[in-house]
């Protein structure tokens, strides 16, 4: 929380906190729940709208599967080639940003 603490551009911060969320999702979590007032404004509005904007520029990783419409007809055989076989959580989204679910308009 130190390092986070030092950082001084909420976007900078939004960043690290996902970086630490790739590298370890339970310190992630552990941080955000002990902190929830301090970063619920870094994840979640109105940090998170400034990362949608800017998202084609602070882009690292793809994450979960994107299934688009040129597979529609195919979506079972889409998902029989997920390397996960415990799936616990489904987003279905238009694209349209859902802020805190992290498609950041995907």
């Amino acid at each position: 929380m130190q390092n986070i603490r030092r950082i001084q551009v909420p976007l900078q911060k939004y960043i690290a906190l996902m970086e630490l969320q790739d590298r370890n999702e339970r310190l992630f979590c552990k941080l955000l729940i002990d902190n929830i007032e301090e970063l619920l404004p870094v994840v979640y509005t109105p940090t998170v709208s400034e990362a949608c904007q800017k998202y084609g520029s602070i882009f690292k990783r793809p994450q979960g599967l994107y299934i688009s419409l040129k597979e529609k007809g195919k979506i079972l055989e889409v998902l029989k080639n997920w390397p996960e076989k415990t799936i616990q959580a489904i987003v279905v989204t238009d694209g349209e940003r859902i802020l805190g679910l992290r498609d950041l308009g995907c």
